[in-house]
């Protein structure tokens, strides 16, 4: 008794551990958002760095749109869902997560980039944050884990509204970087688990053994 206490304390504490990594990474696009609306916007406009569709500067700003918000409103929307998934994920290693994160805000931002809608700028962490959804709820499948299967129908479940989001188009969202996101979560999932589950044979059966 005394042991399984001892062991739910230890995860605990690692958990809260990694907690504080996913807490750091959104506190900085609170402290970009911060700063950017207590600064003059004759000075500078950090929002007007978002990514302008298939224009060379638009490239650079794939490296700082998931950090760039409109208003508060639309960085209170990504802020706790980052909180839950980027929870979920740190878990399973700190480098795990930094790679999805990055990997998933270079695909949103360069599917924004490419196609795009012109006539708006694309900025904020929505990319990541359906990178992370793609990737949790497939991770599992791919990988043919009990634990992480079970995750990621949890994750489905909880987050069903967001994955509909993908289907449809609102004025002034990011469609684009919104299913390119989603897409380089299910790709990096692939990349990792799924291509190498499939070049593994399957267990042979009884009656396949029987024939040889």
């Amino acid at each position: 008794m005394f042991n399984l206490r001892e062991r739910m304390a230890a995860q605990w504490a690692t958990a809260k551990k990694h907690l504080m990594l996913v807490l750091l990474c959104v506190g900085m696009l609170w402290a970009v958002f911060i700063i950017d609306t207590a600064l003059p916007d004759h000075w500078i406009d950090l929002r007007q760095l978002g990514i302008r569709p298939r224009t060379p500067g638009g490239l650079f700003s794939i490296l700082v749109a998931p950090f760039l918000h409109v208003d508060v409103f639309h960085l209170l929307a990504n802020t706790l869902p980052l909180v839950i998934l980027g929870w979920i994920l740190v878990l399973s290693g700190r480098a795990l997560f930094v790679k999805v994160c990055v990997f998933t805000a270079l695909t949103s931002g360069l599917g924004a980039w490419a196609l795009g809608d012109g006539s708006m700028i694309h900025e904020g962490a929505s990319g990541v944050l359906f990178g992370l959804l793609g990737f949790l709820l497939t991770r599992g499948w791919f990988a043919r884990r009990v634990l992480w299967t079970v995750t990621s129908a949890a994750v489905g479940l909880f987050y069903l509204g967001e994955g509909l989001g993908l289907l449809r188009s609102s004025p002034g969202i990011s469609w684009a970087s919104h299913f390119w996101g989603f897409t380089g979560g299910i790709a990096l999932a692939w990349w990792l688990y799924g291509r190498n589950a499939a070049a593994t044979p399957a267990p042979a059966t009884p009656s396949d053994k029987a024939r040889r």
